[in-house]
């Protein structure tokens, strides 16, 4: 009888443990990742030097599920929960042309059939790229995040204008975002 009873006993405790230990693997966590991207922009000449000429750069992309961060701890893309932007930040470099070239600008995401744009600081292209200067995007990115969240990707671009042309620019664009994962035991 003492070897049926711990014979139940172990099946009891082994069935509890592999529930609780389910319990742990179906737990959300969050993985932080940040992707740079360039976005290029040519901004051909003009009429007249000073004239102010819009521009849209190169279209940049980034797919959640193939970030190498977050790849690793997915058996599916459905355990995606929940992307949030935590910062957007972006700079000039290899700026070349008009010296006095001044660019006022949007970053805008776009998403599925939508779009959101954020704006930029006006600056000149020159002096950025010297001092390295770093800007952060601001704005309220939950409109983006909600869309994210649902296509699990992002394309972006930069469009503006620019004063005192030619130029052409590279915009770096770094983006922190935080993914929620909520694995499904059934994919391992």
């Amino acid at each position: 009888m003492k070897t049926y009873y711990l014979l139940l006993m172990a099946i009891i405790f082994f069935c509890s443990s592999c529930e609780e230990l389910e319990e742990l693997i179906e737990e959300e966590f969050e993985v932080q990742t940040t992707f740079i991207t360039e976005l290029e922009t040519n901004v051909p000449n003009a009429s007249s030097p000073e004239e102010a000429v819009n521009f849209k750069s190169n279209l940049g992309f980034w797919d959640f599920t193939q970030d190498p961060n977050v790849s690793e701890y997915l058996g599916d893309p459905d355990e995606i929960t929940k992307i949030e932007i935590n910062s957007v930040r972006y700079f000039y470099k290899n700026v070349t042309g008009n010296e006095d070239a001044h660019v006022q600008g949007e970053m805008v995401f776009s998403v599925g059939q939508g779009g959101e744009s954020y704006s930029t600081v006006q600056t000149n292209l020159a002096q950025a790229d010297f001092n390295n200067t770093a800007y952060n995007l601001a704005g309220d990115f939950s409109p983006v995040n909600n869309a994210i969240t649902q296509f699990r990707s992002i394309g972006f671009f930069y469009e503006g204008s620019v004063s005192d042309n030619p130029v052409r620019f590279t915009t770096d664009v770094s983006i922190t975002v935080t993914v929620t994962i909520k694995p499904d035991i059934d994919n391992f």
